[in-house]
């Protein structure tokens, strides 16, 4: 591995460590064998990298991964031979594993230094997606044909959410907290709507009452509308967190509504500044329309 491609990998270490302890159970397979073994060295490699920047915080020089890589390189081949072609779950894996370990490794030294809190790598989240196409008919169990397909890989960031008991949901993947709706005639009901100049004005309300004790909500851009949208669902398209309970009279407090419409975002159309986009938590399309249409409204806050 090139010093290039490690001093650009430190940092995920410290999410990676806790995973990486125990032996394979009794009766394990080969497969699981392999894993395990793999699982095991790569928690010595984080900590070979760790050691190598605590000497270099310690003296002020740049530090020494050599011996790190050198090892790691030859051992993870070794785990894979042993093994035998085919056996372990994932080969050939060694530099993006690599990679990922480094990245963290880095990141972690540069906060413990006096850097930015180490942030997780962003990658796309998953589609929620979980049943695969049989090659007529509907979905049904994975894998279906062909192979491959979405709801096989369920590749992306897994969704975790909180509901905080505030009137907000915290989305955990992707930091932002968003306003719960309600079916109360207030503010927060589901069935107001709302021109696009009218969706500002509602979210400054919001600021001004300091929902839920911020006063930093805002319009989502269209993008981080559709994070909400789950693709193993329809009607409405979204996780079941922001339609619990949803009874009449009820408050953001003890329930959680949604409609299967269309929700504003604060993204303009490019080509036509009178028209904005807007997403649809019917299916979960995404769609531009003018702003003088009215749509329904989910304020939202963090991310950055």
């Amino acid at each position: 591995m090139t010093p290039t491609v490690t001093r650009l990998t430190r940092s995920i270490a410290f999410l990676v460590l806790p995973l990486f302890a125990g032996a394979p159970s009794f009766g394990a397979s080969a497969g699981e064998k392999c894993e395990s073994a793999k699982l095991k060295f790569a928690g010595k490699y984080a900590a070979c990298l760790l050691k190598a920047e605590s000497k270099a915080a310690k003296t002020g020089g740049a530090p020494d991964y050599s011996k790190c890589d050198r090892t790691y390189v030859s051992k993870w081949q070794s785990i894979e031979s042993k093994a035998g072609a085919g056996v372990c779950p994932s080969e050939d894996d060694q530099l993006p594993i690599a990679a990922f370990i480094s990245v963290a490794t880095e990141q972690l030294s540069l906060a413990l230094g006096g850097g930015p809190t180490p942030q997780c790598p962003a990658l796309p989240l998953r589609t929620g997606q979980t049943q695969c196409d049989q090659g007529a008919g509907p979905a049904g169990n994975c894998p279906g044909s062909p192979s491959g397909q979405d709801g096989e890989l369920l590749y992306g960031k897994q969704r975790h959410y909180t509901d905080n008991s505030d009137g907000t949901i915290t989305d955990h993947a992707t930091a932002l907290s968003w306003e719960k709706l309600s079916d109360d005639s207030g503010i927060h009901d589901k069935d107001n709507t709302y021109t696009w100049d009218d969706a500002f004005a509602k979210v400054a309300t919001l600021n001004s009452q300091n929902f839920a004790g911020h006063n930093d909500w805002r319009l989502p851009n269209r993008f981080e509308l559709e994070t909400l949208i789950d693709l193993g669902r329809a009607n409405p398209a979204i996780p079941n967190i922001f339609n619990v309970a949803c009874i009449g009279g009820c408050t953001v407090l003890d329930c959680s509504c949604t409609r299967s419409t269309n929700f504003a975002s604060s993204t303009s159309y490019h080509n036509n500044g009178a028209n904005t986009w807007y997403v649809s938590f019917f299916d979960g399309n995404a769609f531009f329309g003018s702003k003088t249409n009215v749509y329904y409204v989910r304020a939202v806050r963090g991310g950055s």
